[in-house]
């Protein structure tokens, strides 16, 4: 029951990174590069919907611990939960170009990044252990270098490449190795970018997968040696037992209950080995 729950807390918390982490790229977006506006709607409905979740899981959090303390100790929690463009745009009217709601995005940003550790512990925790964080972080820098790089070097020259959008396409496509082929590109830098991304994606899944295969074995290592001191101290419990055997073996008293404790250790040694072939 309680690894159950445990599990159910990480795939929550992993849900909360996830969001946090689109709706702070997404806002990043949003704040230095032209999109287009169906897109700029998304980000501010994204954005609202990953505060909602974050008010969620700060109730959560504040119902396990003292309510004032945790609000003090996790005040960026106070911004990151403010959905500054939907209050800004849809409620007050107020521009999408307004200086002070980019300032104040920018700075839900910062805010962000703090609550995707208070929020998510136990993913930060697993992350840091299994070093997939080298490689999440690998393909963040990689997908936000290249495209913010092909869209500076294509905009302007490649009819294909209007917006932001366009140059993040190409890349997720280049990276994950699709290649659909309706945005390329057409001037030698713009293909040098893409060459980047083919070469760091191979890079990125071979640090994905190292990474993987040390946590499996890490978890299996661990598995054992924890098999391995709950069987030596349950043999070191059974050599006590028989030492009281044969005690009361040498005094020739209560055979037959000498008998019946030895039977039943002979299946407790059984029962031992049989789970130890097992776990090999």
């Amino acid at each position: 029951m309680k690894l159950m729950k445990q599990k159910i807390m990480m795939l929550m918390e992993l849900i909360f990174i996830t969001f946090i982490f689109l709706d702070g790229f997404l806002l990043f977006v949003s704040i230095f590069l032209p999109i287009r506006p169906m897109a700029f709607t998304i980000v501010i409905y994204l954005d609202l919907f990953t505060s909602i979740l974050l008010i969620f899981g700060y109730f959560i959090q504040m119902r396990r611990r003292k309510k004032g303390l945790y609000i003090k100790r996790n005040w960026n929690g106070l911004i990151s939960i403010m959905p500054f463009y939907f209050i800004g745009i849809i409620l007050l009217g107020m521009n999408e170009t307004s200086v002070i709601l980019k300032i104040l995005c920018l700075i839900k940003i910062f805010a962000l990044a703090f609550s995707a550790r208070q929020v998510g512990k136990s993913v930060d925790e697993f992350v840091e252990k299994s070093k997939l964080v080298y490689g999440f972080a690998f393909f963040v820098v990689v997908l936000i270098f290249c495209s913010v790089l092909f869209f500076l070097l294509e905009s302007g020259v490649n009819p294909e490449v209007a917006t932001y959008e366009d140059s993040l396409w190409y890349v997720i496509q280049t990276i994950t190795t699709v290649g659909y082929g309706d945005v390329v590109p057409i001037t030698q830098w713009g293909r040098l970018v893409g060459v980047i991304a083919m070469i760091s994606a191979i890079a990125i899944s071979s640090l994905l997968t190292a990474a993987t295969t040390s946590s499996l074995m890490d978890k299996l290592r661990e598995d054992r040696e924890k098999l391995a001191k709950k069987s030596g101290d349950y043999i070191k419990d059974l050599e006590i037992r028989i030492y009281d055997l044969e005690s009361k073996m040498a005094k020739e008293k209560n055979i037959e209950e000498v008998k019946s404790d030895l039977n039943s250790i002979r299946s407790e040694i059984s029962e031992l080995k049989d789970l130890l072939s097992k776990k090999e």
